[in-house]
């Protein structure tokens, strides 16, 4: 065998060690993707009640400063906490998504007050309920939202 035939076998199989090399990362990637999206589906489902739970505590103990509703269609359920007591009027609007497995969360504020911001989504297998704790503490914070600041929701 020449030279030249032994450098192009040569380059050939690791040409053919690298294609295999690629294409094994490649199913590894798509399979641990595969993974994290199934145990976020999971963890949104799980989420729904846990949610709901807490929304209606904060709507039952607020003496009716809040009020709380949840609306479900297909995969997706909203939950929406409407303050009652004070200007600026505003809610609280939070989407869990089993379908990808996302939780987000955005303030509804009247049109002459901003527009509603949205927070990213975040995959629900890193969501923690402290979290949705501490944005419903941000709702009822007056002085924030009397001073016009609208609060970042923490996720």
């Amino acid at each position: 065998m020449s030279d030249f035939a032994a450098r192009i076998g040569e380059s050939v199989r690791v040409a053919r060690a690298t294609a295999k090399h690629e294409r094994d990362t490649q199913r590894q990637y798509d399979e641990g993707l595969a993974t994290a999206l199934k145990q976020s589906q999971q963890r949104a489902s799980e989420l729904m009640e846990l949610i709901w739970e807490q929304v209606r505590a904060a709507g039952d103990a607020s003496e009716g400063a809040i009020v709380v509703d949840r609306n479900s269609g297909s995969a997706r359920t909203t939950f929406r906490m409407q303050w009652q007591e004070s200007q600026p009027t505003r809610s609280l609007q939070i989407v869990v998504d089993e379908t990808d497995g996302t939780i987000q969360a955005s303030w509804v504020v009247a049109t002459d007050y901003g527009r509603s911001v949205d927070a990213p989504r975040v995959m629900a297998s890193e969501f923690e309920i402290e979290k949705l704790e501490a944005v419903i503490l941000l709702l009822i914070d007056q002085r924030r939202w009397a001073a016009g600041a609208l609060p970042m929701i923490p996720w």
